[in-house]
């Protein structure tokens, strides 16, 4: 297998009984996340599902760059998308969540948009039960994204968390953008991050060295 090829994994809500349902199916060169989420009933609020990748392979260093870009679009509206990548855990945050995490907005659209998420929006404390930051970056660097994520964030995942509805989002693929030029000798020259290009961390077409299945 390609060596930056990933496994994705679907997971919904398991506590506190939750009923919260989802799939993630790649086709078409898309990963496509699709599911809805319910209230819990025991906390009468909303749960989550999320779609993960599950394995262990590295994920280019994006250390250089200043914001991640989603190349997707959702067929009906939704409040409570989120993507994370990494597994870092601010302490006295959450016991469930873990990662770096920001909201996002997904545009309903026929044609795909690419929808930026500064760094800066990024927070690795974050409320268990709705998602939302206790913390936010631009307030309190100590949880902002760290240079060792960055490095290699391990593992990336979009949810639907904190509002119930459905989710319908098709992904193409995830990019980081803002990514200083770097030298590289020649043997290991990458032209993207030499020429300051987009960082491509994830793409759903078969065979394509960032394909993650």
């Amino acid at each position: 297998g390609d060596a930056t090829a990933h496994t994705w994994q679907e997971l919904n809500d398991p506590v506190m009984g939750g009923e919260s349902t989802g799939t993630f199916t790649v086709s078409d060169n898309l990963g496509m996340f699709r599911g809805e989420v319910v209230d819990v009933p025991s906390l009468k609020a909303p749960g989550f599902i999320k779609a993960q990748t599950s394995d262990s392979v590295s994920f280019a260093d994006i250390s250089s760059c200043t914001a991640i870009v989603i190349n997707a679009r959702a067929a009906v509206p939704y409040d409570g998308y989120r993507f994370q990548f990494g597994n870092k855990r601010a302490p006295f945050c959450s016991f469930f969540s873990s990662g770096f995490k920001s909201h996002f907005d997904a545009p309903v659209s026929d044609s795909f948009q690419r929808v930026v998420i500064p760094l800066t929006n990024f927070s690795d404390c974050n409320s268990d039960s709705t998602g939302e930051p206790s913390k936010i970056c631009t307030e309190d660097k100590s949880v902002c994204p760290d240079k060792g994520t960055l490095q290699n964030v391990k593992t990336i995942a979009v949810w639907g968390e904190g509002a119930a509805g459905t989710v319908d989002l098709e992904i193409k693929s995830v990019s980081a953008i803002g990514c200083a030029a770097r030298a590289y000798p020649p043997a290991t020259a990458n032209l993207a991050q030499e020429s300051g290009e987009d960082i491509i961390l994830a793409t759903f077409v078969p065979g394509d060295a960032t394909a993650h299945t």
